[in-house]
């Protein structure tokens, strides 16, 4: 039971930290238009090689809150080694950047090296601000 629990933590994290990435960089017509008729991959690929800085920068902004947030949820939802699983989540999305970048050409310098220092610390301080409410809340609970 909690093998289930924990894949589903993980498998919740990284749905939400995709979500907002997704929908991030979808608020802009500007980057991603919406009237796009041809393969997601395609479009992606244009969007990677024609970006401005401000892209990339959002992009980098929206991964760690992302991230963060992604974080939250697992540490919600497991009941031991919150941080573990949350970096986790940090990982499979490094990787995941990772292969974005190899693929899809067109990324600048700064941007591949930032994102090895945004998913991990963003993910874990995801985990660490549940755990600190969940410690907060237990103290509460005994003083009551």
């Amino acid at each position: 039971m909690n093998m289930l629990r924990n894949t589903l933590a993980v498998l919740l994290g990284l749905l939400v930290a995709l979500a907002i990435i997704t929908f991030s960089l979808m608020i802009n017509s500007y980057w991603i238009p919406y009237d796009y008729r041809g393969v997601p991959i395609e479009a992606w690929r244009s969007v990677v090689k024609t970006a401005k800085e401000e892209f990339f920068v959002a992009l980098l902004i929206s991964s760690g809150v992302a991230s963060l947030l992604g974080g939250v949820v697992c540490a919600l939802i497991v009941k031991r080694a919150k941080k573990a699983y949350a970096m986790f989540i940090g990982f499979i999305l490094l990787l995941t950047a990772i292969a974005n970048v190899l693929i899809f050409k067109g990324f600048p310098t700064w941007y591949i090296l930032s994102s090895f220092f945004v998913f991990f610390p963003s993910s874990w301080l995801g985990a660490q601000i549940v755990e600190s409410l969940q410690k907060k809340s237990n103290k509460e609970k005994k003083k009551l």
